[in-house]
């Protein structure tokens, strides 16, 4: 069994588009879990008419809701959480994956789709039980047609900085994304999910994978494991494109404060005018 869990904001004609597609590559015991961030566009309404509604009880951050998906002829439970206030992508994932069953949990952005095959693909990889993640091929329409999925991290300029690899074969990769990979549920939660200082968004996905390699798990990543990205909702949407950028800054920042080592440190602190000055920019 797996967990597929989503995150979702003012999402419900993504919902709509994308979770027939989700439940066509799972099976009747696999399980979705859909975190609702206090949306505004009748996602709730939309569930209670679209699924057949369980049960219902209160919890501390929200409501939940457990809904049966009839898709094809498929039954597949779908549990909704639905979020007092808004608490943005990585609080919403780790209650999400806190509430999941599945020994393995498939994190999807909203506007993800994945292709046929991917749950077996991913969990041929989880065979090895030193594995902690694995990230999807990527394809990201509308921007080109570009593929992401496999990553790289380095240090320099005193700071840790990231881009897409130059190859996608399969293998390691410096962190699996937030937005279309697999995770061993038990290790997530030893590690403590996404750390909440990454707020309201980037790099959390980064930070985590990082302290899974600490611990001596595997990131890997699989091309045979292919979703499609729509880019349909994005942070720049919400806050705008120069914040997001100020956002991304400022968590490479805070990255680099808790994981670097020795000398990386001190070349940290030398080179800190220059990425302040470059932050000023974005502002």
């Amino acid at each position: 069994m797996i967990s597929v869990v989503i995150p979702t904001y003012n999402g419900r004609h993504l919902l709509e588009k994308h979770l027939p597609v989700i439940a066509a590559v799972l099976d009747a015991d696999d399980e979705i879990v859909v975190v609702d961030d206090a949306s505004n566009d009748e996602t709730i309404e939309w569930f209670k008419k679209e699924y057949t509604e369980k049960s219902s009880a209160i919890l501390n951050n929200g409501t939940i809701k457990i809904f049966e998906g009839n898709f094809g002829g498929k039954k597949i439970s779908i549990v909704l959480l639905v979020q007092n206030e808004n608490k943005r992508f990585a609080v919403s994932v780790n209650n999400g994956v806190a509430l999941a069953k599945g020994e393995y949990v498939l994190i999807l952005n909203n506007d993800v789709e994945p292709f046929k095959g991917i749950k077996q693909s991913l969990l041929r990889v989880f065979a090895d039980s030193q594995v902690f993640a694995v990230g999807c091929l990527e394809y990201q329409q509308k921007i080109g047609d570009l593929s992401s999925g496999k990553n790289l991290l380095w240090f320099s300029r005193g700071i840790f900085q990231h881009s897409r690899a130059a190859d996608f074969s399969s293998g390691p990769t410096a962190w699996v994304s937030g937005g279309s990979g697999m995770f061993d549920r038990k290790k997530w939660l030893e590690l403590g999910g996404f750390d909440k200082r990454f707020y309201p968004a980037y790099w959390e996905d980064i930070d985590l994978s990082f302290r899974a390699r600490e611990k001596g798990w595997k990131i890997l990543f699989e091309s045979s494991a292919v979703v499609l990205h729509q880019h349909e909702t994005t942070n720049s949407h919400v806050f705008g494109s120069n914040t997001v950028a100020a956002m991304s800054w400022k968590n490479a920042l805070q990255f680099t404060r808790l994981h670097a080592r020795g000398m990386q440190k001190a070349f940290y602190y030398l080179w800190q005018p220059y990425w302040l000055w470059q932050r000023s920019k974005l502002q």
